[in-house]
């Protein structure tokens, strides 16, 4: 979690109710193992950790616990730091790589504010986030597969526009597929998603935007397919769903909300909306677009654990079931003594 330019929104740990909530929710984790299809199958989903020396220690207890799991995959939704005394060096980059490469499922790990926008603060250096941004391209998204011991293959976003100037730079947008979904990153950022701070950055965000419009049309025009049952977003930003609609409005956010309502609409199949950022483990059905506050009945929104509690998600998804094919539920991971 970051500090925002725009009204910010509160940061809470994971909180009883939050938990029965995602738990008892009709059509998700209340679905019985039992009422599964045998194609169905569990991913994990982890985030904004690793901010204090404790989570240092817990981070590879939780990979080994997530490995001991029959899951597909492991998505990291950014923030693999804190976001002030944290200098986001190289040094720093290439132990996070290392070990991201120690989970025993595929990895795949998306940018966070933490990791390059705020960079440029006093006590992370400062250094430019344009610049880390590049590095972390060079040390995550050099080649078109995931990280872990096992990898797989991914599509990236500047190899699929690589006739584009502008968007054959992002090799930080990932697609793949698995047993009738899509599954995606966005580069969307917490921290105003990086705009409000100079105007080469403020281009840059331009540019970002319209990467993630093109790459989220291609999912959702890859997963209108008939063979496909729905599709999945996973992001770093925490888009304003506890802000005011005025809020929301006026935030760097607003012009992907308005693409994606018209879009999710559209596009009618179940959709899973998952980011991290604000570090509660909360989920909505229906998603309640935070730019007017008007459900879009077709898309569920998925927040991952984060600092201080660290956990994982489960993530179950069943391609027979084409109205509510996801399943979530908390990993339950417990922290063991020092």
């Amino acid at each position: 979690m970051t500090t925002r330019s725009y009204p910010r929104i509160a940061k809470f740990g994971v909180t009883l109710i939050a938990t029965i909530a995602a738990l008892l929710l009709p059509g998700c984790a209340s679905q019985a193992p039992s009422s599964l299809s045998r194609d169905a199958f569990s991913i994990a989903v982890i985030g904004d950790l690793q901010y204090s020396a404790e989570e240092e220690r817990l981070f590879p207890l939780l990979l080994q616990r997530i490995g001991r799991e029959p899951v597909k995959f492991v998505v990291h939704l950014g923030d693999f730091k804190a976001g002030s005394n944290s200098p986001c060096t190289d040094a720093l980059f290439l132990k996070r790589r290392t070990e991201f490469n120690q989970s025993r499922h595929p990895f795949i790990y998306t940018t966070g504010d933490n990791d390059w926008v705020d960079c440029r603060r006093p006590t992370n250096g400062p250094m430019d986030p344009l610049e880390r941004l590049q590095k972390l391209r060079e040390v995550f998204f050099s080649e078109a597969k995931s990280l872990g011991q096992t990898r797989i293959a991914v599509e990236r976003q500047s190899d699929v526009f690589a006739s584009d100037p502008a968007l054959r730079a992002y090799s930080d947008n990932f697609m793949w597929t698995h047993n009738g979904f899509v599954f995606l990153t966005l580069n969307i950022q917490g921290s105003n998603d990086n705009v409000g701070f100079d105007a080469a950055n403020d281009a840059e965000q331009r540019v970002r935007e319209r990467a993630n419009i093109a790459w989220l049309e291609r999912g959702m025009a890859r997963a209108s397919a008939p063979e496909f049952t729905g599709l999945v977003l996973f992001m770093q930003a925490n888009v304003g769903f506890e802000n005011s609609v005025v809020e929301v409005t006026r935030s760097a956010y607003a012009p992907f909300l308005r693409h994606f309502d018209a879009a999710a609409r559209r596009f009618a199949k179940p959709i899973l909306f998952t980011h991290g950022d604000t570090h509660t483990f909360r989920v909505d059905r229906p998603f309640i677009n935070p730019l007017n506050k008007q459900p879009i009945d077709n898309v569920m929104r998925l927040e991952g654990y984060g600092s201080t509690r660290t956990n994982w998600v489960r993530v179950t998804l069943d391609p027979a079931n084409r109205s509510a094919p996801f399943a979530i539920a908390t990993g339950g991971f417990s922290a063991p003594s020092p």
